[in-house]
């Protein structure tokens, strides 16, 4: 019975990889697509400081948006406190 668990669930995991595709893009970057041929995720491989190795590193489309979202944010606040001038 334990032996049927453990094929079934290999199937399944197996079946689910195979819906989505990956394509290369360059520099380093890859997309994946779910079936339908969307894109669900982005990824790059990024060299470790001190090592020759590399770590794959890889965020849905909707935190790509909020980190870029933060980042002006946070670009936008400190260009505006280097422009308020200091009150003595």
């Amino acid at each position: 019975m334990k032996a049927t668990i453990g094929i079934v669930s290999a199937v399944l995991l197996l079946a689910g990889c195979s819906s989505t595709t990956e394509e290369q893009l360059e520099d380093g970057y890859s997309r994946t697509l779910n079936a339908a041929g969307e894109v669900t995720h982005i990824c790059r491989s990024e060299q470790t400081v001190g090592t020759n190795f590399k770590k794959r590193s890889c965020r849905s489309l909707k935190q790509l948006e909020q980190d870029r979202e933060d980042a002006q944010e946070f670009m936008q606040y400190y260009q505006g406190q280097m422009l308020t001038p200091v009150q003595n």
